[in-house]
């Protein structure tokens, strides 16, 4: 049996990949997460073979769970499941190892094909992801003003809370740091995104899928 964990802030979409993937014989659901915290920790407690994780979460994005998961569970398959087929999505999930990526507005069966593929060793991306990799190969962009490719680790957490609309002293206390770094970490990401405001970040974190409208 191939051990399963769900990932995706919607439980309605939980409960339909649920009953989608136990409905297969070689397939099992060991664990279900609201967010990208709850994922590491589910991970620590469960010890899938997959992970099903979707690329817009509160707390801890898809992107930065991936790349966490990436550094301490190597062993673990990361698929991602999203809604966005935009190259910066794409070029950040393969910079930072997904196994797979399919788009939310494929077939609910094609998941079940992404898990099998990358339990054999290989990959799976969705047919428009696909095309999107070879056109990038076949005609390089640079994605500077990509949030991976600019901000750190921390950054990034400190720019995905502030979209949420923790204030300073919320999110010192969501990452156990001080005021003035969560401060700090604003001032730093006001100046690498060349924004003056930080009603100017939450669109920015918007417009490139860090959160959901």
């Amino acid at each position: 049996m191939i051990s399963v964990l769900v990932a995706d802030d919607h439980g309605i979409v939980r409960e339909g990949l649920r009953r989608l993937l136990e409905s297969e014989q070689d397939l099992k659901v060991s664990g279900e997460a609201r967010d990208g915290r709850e994922v590491l920790e589910q991970v620590e407690k469960h010890q899938p073979a997959v992970v099903v994780l979707d690329i817009t979460m509160p707390r801890l994005g898809g992107l930065e769970t991936l790349e966490r998961l990436r550094a301490k569970h190597p062993q673990v398959k990361v698929i991602l499941l999203s809604v966005h087929g935009d190259p910066p999505f794409i070029q950040s999930a393969i910079a930072l190892g997904a196994d797979g990526y399919v788009l939310k507005n494929g077939r609910a069966a094609e998941i079940v094909t992404a898990i099998r593929e990358v339990m054999k060793g290989g990959s799976y991306f969705s047919p428009v992801v696909a095309r999107e990799i070879v056109d990038q190969l076949r005609s390089p962009k640079q994605s500077g003003n990509e949030p991976f490719s600019l901000l750190s680790g921390r950054e990034r957490e400190v720019l995905h809370l502030i979209a949420e609309g923790l204030s300073a002293k919320e999110i010192a206390v969501e990452l156990k740091i001080s005021t003035k770094t969560v401060e700090a970490h604003r001032t730093s990401l006001m100046r690498k995104l060349g924004v003056r405001k930080a009603t100017e970040l939450v669109r920015y974190a918007l417009r490139h899928g860090l959160i959901e409208p």
